[in-house]
């Protein structure tokens, strides 16, 4: 939790977006849910076209890292009345961990639910990180993080995080999204 907390007063008074292009509709997307984007400017990320339409899930954006070896997906909700999932974020979120993950009889599904500092970190009236293998019609990578964060009256960030072996900087691209 420590590097989380000292990546955050490192890059919390910045305006980070504004230093890396980042495309309209996702700028969009996160003003809508008064979210911000601290971007990993101190790696060789660059934003990522998927080649084969995703059906588990439609990312906003994703970006990826040659040399972290990770691969970091967006998808954010705008709270709606008259969703299924409205007021429901444990119910939306464990249902897409359960639809992006493997479905192999020995796979594991790991959920971690955040403490009340790392709610604070997140500014979110809820959280969890679900660790998976994904599928492999969602990605070819050995392990998934899945962070949910959700804001009463926002709505749902989902930062999906793709790796093979854990890079030493996956705590601070876990939290890659907070609110404002």
């Amino acid at each position: 939790m420590k590097p989380i907390l000292f990546f955050l007063l490192l890059h919390s008074g910045s305006s980070l977006f504004a230093q890396m292009d980042l495309p309209p509709d996702f700028l969009a997307r996160l003003d809508s849910l008064d979210m911000r984007f601290n971007a990993p400017l101190d790696s060789d990320y660059r934003e990522k076209t998927l080649r084969d339409e995703n059906r588990w899930l439609e990312d906003h954006y994703t970006m990826s890292s040659r040399r972290e070896k990770l691969e970091i997906r967006f998808h954010l909700v705008p709270e709606q009345k008259g969703d299924r999932y409205y007021g429901l974020p444990h119910l939306a979120a464990t249902t897409l961990a359960m639809n992006l993950g493997s479905n192999d009889e020995d796979a594991v599904t790991a959920v971690h639910s955040f403490g009340t500092e790392e709610m604070a970190i997140y500014n979110a009236d809820w959280g969890r990180m679900y660790t998976f293998r994904p599928k492999r019609s969602f990605s070819n990578k050995e392990q998934a993080q899945l962070i949910a964060l959700y804001r009463e009256g926002r709505g749902l960030a989902y930062t999906i995080l793709l790796f093979d072996d854990a890079p030493d900087t996956l705590d601070g691209r876990q939290v890659s999204l907070r609110f404002r």
